[in-house]
């Protein structure tokens, strides 16, 4: 099976999964205590990221072989991996060690340390842009949902820790 055909499938896959996703986030129904979002507001927003993602794949798959790498032995295309199943078992073991941490330590570190750890997992090694990045992502998604979109995120121990 050649790699046009795989991403087809894996792209049509997708597809079917993300619309199934959000036909049935859609049919969340909201409590008298929801929010301006909604119970199906996120949820759905997942299912629009899968789906546009799964049709980035599929359009990819159709991408003449002219403008592609061969592969040759022992070398795998530009942007591609060698062990494909370890790199997506490291960054499951990352979203593992993120869900973990969440209720210790909060929204705001869990995902500085979830997008530094991935970042770092999938080959950024500049470590001011590393750390940077991992600074700054934890408070501008925490400003995004919780001040702007009022979704309250969970904030740890620190008040534990804070005596408050």
């Amino acid at each position: 099976m050649n790699d046009a055909l795989v991403d087809r499938i894996s792209g049509g896959l997708g597809m079917l999964l993300a619309a199934s996703y959000i036909a049935t986030a859609q049919s969340i129904e909201d409590s008298l205590l929801a929010d301006a979002v909604g119970a199906s507001g996120v949820p759905t927003g997942v299912g629009v990221v899968l789906l546009i993602a799964s049709l980035f794949l599929f359009a990819k798959s159709f991408k003449t072989k002219a403008g592609m790498l061969t592969e040759t032995e022992g070398e795998t295309a530009e942007g591609g991996s060698e062990h494909p199943h370890a790199m997506a078992l490291g960054l499951l073991l990352i979203l593992a060690a993120y869900v973990f941490l969440l209720p210790i330590l909060g929204y705001v570190l869990s995902v500085g340390l979830l997008v530094g750890a991935a970042a770092w997992f999938a080959g950024a090694r500049r470590y001011t842009s590393l750390v940077l990045c991992a600074v700054l992502a934890g408070p501008v998604l925490w400003f995004v949902f919780d001040w702007t979109l009022e979704i309250r995120l969970p904030v740890g121990l620190w008040p534990m820790w804070l005596g408050k």
